[in-house]
């Protein structure tokens, strides 16, 4: 769904209201907040908000639409007079916003600030104040969608957490269907904040991917699988690790030329890590995050089961069943060892690979026991 920036403000929140809240009831007016989103009104005598938001004609600043709500809300008190909702929101023509109202109802309650201003002013010496204490807090924990682009995600974003009494955010999962249409996104969103010229990494070896994966399996945005080309260590990334000529550990890092903004932005829409029985599947197909270009140049193409099946088949029938003790194997063009599962007698087995990461990965693998 998309909206025409130049509709005003009230057809906006009718048009939001009718497509993505059809099934609550908008028409309560609470204090001066623009759009309430509550459960039917014939379910309790005092119903329980879920949502408070503010409303933007047009393209706005999505923080400091947050910043004059937390003004308004806290001018007038409404949490005095009402039950706060579960998520505090703002919204324009081009997108919408939610954060838990849990990680801001503090800010209510700042002691020696001065709330009776016009919140609509984003010039005022307070809403300036107001928007340097929340800032951070918003950047961490703001979960925005784009109608356009994020349909279905908002749709399931709200169908899972606009529930009474529900405690907590429910994030979109990923699991080894899904990881790729997330890595597209991210491309769009993400990669564009990272502080590296593309092109000279590309030519040596470090492909978005790598970066992607350092996301994607990560917990409190530091990445828990080690034997990665590249780490997130919260606030960058760590890349070619590794122990100099004295002796001493040494690694690049690489930061966010935004300040972090656009990651924690993505990020927060998304459980991570997947379960980790998705973990060995996607690390071994880091060959579809592999631009198409280099993926001919390096002859790196993934290995289907069925085909590393067949090829041992064809193994037994040319050189017997005793062929894994007689004779050396050797993959040449290993990848990431796909070929070589299942094999029994790892002292008879040799892998090789221009691709410093695949030597990292088939490491993990069998210290896991995934290989052999």
């Amino acid at each position: 769904m998309t909206y025409n920036l130049k509709i005003r403000e009230e057809e906006l929140k009718n048009k939001i209201a009718e497509y993505y809240f059809w099934i609550y009831d908008n028409t309560k007016i609470i204090g001066n907040i623009d759009f309430c989103v509550s459960m039917h009104k014939n379910e309790s005598l005092e119903q329980e908000s879920l949502l408070w938001a503010e409303a933007k004609k047009g393209k706005s600043d999505i923080y400091k639409s947050f910043v004059q709500l937390i003004l308004t809300i806290g001018k007038s008190r409404t949490f005095d007079k009402y039950l706060p909702p579960s998520y505090l929101g703002a919204f324009d023509a081009e997108k919408i916003a939610f954060i838990p109202y849990n990680d801001i109802h503090e800010i209510f309650y700042l002691n020696d600030f001065n709330w009776n201003v016009t919140p609509s002013n984003h010039k005022s010496k307070e809403f300036k104040l107001l928007y340097e204490k929340v800032k951070n807090i918003l950047e961490k924990n703001t979960l925005i969608f784009y109608y356009e682009k994020d349909e279905k995600e908002l749709k399931k974003f709200i169908k899972n957490n606009f529930v009474i009494g529900k405690f907590g955010i429910t994030k979109t999962q990923i699991d080894k269907n899904n990881f790729m249409v997330i890595y597209n996104k991210w491309l769009e969103t993400v990669k564009s904040s990272i502080a590296v010229n593309w092109n000279i990494a590309k030519n040596i070896g470090i492909i978005d991917g790598d970066f992607y994966l350092a996301d994607l399996l990560t917990r409190e945005n530091e990445t828990i699988k080690e034997k990665l080309f590249v780490l997130l260590k919260k606030n960058k990334y760590e890349l070619d690790r590794r122990i100099d000529e004295f002796g001493m550990f040494n690694t690049r890092t690489v930061s966010f030329n935004d300040n972090q903004k656009a990651h924690h932005e993505f990020w927060n829409k998304y459980e991570r890590p997947p379960k980790e029985e998705y973990w060995d599947y996607i690390v071994e197909r880091r060959d579809l995050l592999v631009p198409q270009d280099i993926r001919e140049r390096k002859g790196s193409f993934f290995t289907p089961q069925k085909w590393v099946e067949l090829s041992q088949k064809y193994l037994t029938d040319v050189f017997g069943k005793d062929w894994q003790d007689e004779y050396y194997i050797w993959d040449c063009a290993a990848g990431t060892g796909n070929l070589l599962a299942g094999l029994t007698n790892k002292y008879n087995i040799w892998a090789s690979t221009i691709d410093k990461q695949d030597v990292e990965i088939m490491k993990d693998r069998i210290k896991n026991n995934y290989l052999y």
